[in-house]
């Protein structure tokens, strides 16, 4: 038995080690012509995000960790005992974070060091859960995409859901100062504290003359996907299962075509956020028995003199985008500072708000600063179908904005 141990053991030190040569040679063959890095590139180059190391560290230890699974010592426990840990993975990772957003302003030594205590053991406990919580998390997601008819023509899902729950990277996205347009993004460094974002963003306005926002992002869909830790249990659900669609766009026209304009950039991301919305919930549903409504009521006008933060925003892209028309850039962004602390003293927090808040907030045509019709297209497209599996197969097979938009219009 000692000897198999040491067998699995070798197996998941060569899984890795077979990882990082490929990845070198992919490296080698990348560095092979005369490369220069971009200005950006530059710019960025201390805070950016090791996705060689990422992949390295995580891509073979999903299936190293079934093999061990499947050896006879090591036992599977009970359902119940699986969803009960994944609630706990959670509570701990939000109780953690909220520990450490107030230990500077603990009140003494002491009280700090008890909750640095504190935190040590919480962090130590929902390590021991981590490897078994993302198994039932995918096991759990697996279980909905398959009954919502996902699987291949073979019968088995492809690409198999695979996801850590870490913490996310952060993102520089980017945008011409004279218009609202996504046009780049680098993913950095999680929790990039403060002022690391504000010189970053000034250095790539001084010598790009580029509108630059970095912010935190709840999930990335590497392969496997990384999902942020610090979710509550319904929300990762939820970011797992967009961070997954957009897996399986990928080998549909949908995902083929991504980059093919800013529209498709937008579809994508309004219908993996809709799916994954469908989905997430489903699968909350069947951990807990908890049913997410999310019918659209009556919307009721706010009472008078209350603050409604969507209109606010949409209001605020609106007014900038007609004056960046006129060629008034410098007055378009005094407006959006303007109107960022006029919002952040209703009890709001927008660290900035500039054209590349709008552009990438933008892409999810669902969100509250987005002006984009796309999102109430994708909804009505939703509304139309009888399933969600039924939704994503739709529209998972345009590969252009007007194959959609003239599909919806024939609905």
């Amino acid at each position: 038995m000692e000897f198999v141990r040491r067998a699995v053991a070798w197996l998941m030190d060569a899984g890795r080690r077979v990882a990082l040569g490929l990845l070198l040679a992919a490296l080698l063959w990348a560095a092979a012509g005369d490369y220069r890095p971009t200005p950006l590139e530059q710019a960025t180059a201390p805070y950016r995000f090791n996705l060689a190391g990422w992949e390295i560290s995580h891509l073979p230890d999903k299936w190293l960790r079934r093999a061990a699974a499947a050896m006879p010592w090591n036992d599977t426990p009970p359902r119940v005992q699986r969803l009960a840990d994944a609630e706990e993975f959670f509570r701990l990772n939000g109780e953690i974070r909220r520990l450490e957003r107030e230990l500077p302003d603990a009140p003494s030594p002491a009280q700090a060091a008890q909750w640095q205590a504190e935190i040590a053991a919480m962090i130590a406990q929902r390590d021991r859960l981590k490897a078994g919580v993302e198994e039932t998390m995918e096991s759990e997601l697996s279980a909905v995409l398959a009954a919502q008819g996902l699987e291949s023509g073979w019968g088995w899902l492809w690409p198999p859901v695979d996801t850590v729950y870490a913490r996310s990277p952060g993102l520089l996205a980017l945008s011409p100062r004279d218009r609202i347009f996504r046009l780049e993004s680098q993913l950095l460094q999680p929790d990039l504290r403060d002022r690391d974002r504000e010189r970053l963003e000034a250095l790539v306005q001084a010598e790009l003359d580029l509108s630059a926002i970095v912010e935190d992002t709840g999930g990335v869909s590497f392969y496997p996907s990384v999902v942020a830790e610090d979710l509550s249990l319904h929300g990762a659900l939820v970011v797992t299962a967009h961070e997954w669609l957009h897996h399986w766009f990928f080998f549909r026209p949908l995902g083929r075509n991504f980059y093919r304009s800013d529209a498709m950039l937008t579809l994508n991301e309004t219908a993996a956020t809709v799916g994954g919305e469908a989905l997430g919930d489903l699968a909350y549903y069947n951990m807990t028995g908890i049913v997410i409504d999310r019918t659209p009521g009556e919307r009721r006008p706010p009472p008078p003199g209350a603050f409604d933060f969507g209109a606010a925003m949409r209001e605020t892209r609106r007014q900038a985008e007609a004056l960046l028309a006129q060629g008034r850039i410098a007055e378009a962004e005094e407006y959006m500072e303007q109107r960022r602390r006029f919002v952040n003293e209703q009890g709001y927090r927008l660290r900035k708000l500039n054209q590349a808040y709008f552009a990438f907030h933008g892409s999810y045509a669902t969100g509250p600063s987005s002006t984009n019709p796309i999102g109430a297209e994708v909804r009505r497209l939703y509304a139309q179908s009888a399933t969600p599996g039924h939704f994503l197969q739709t529209i998972a097979q345009f590969g252009s904005y007007a194959d959609f938009q003239a599909a919806l219009g024939g609905n």
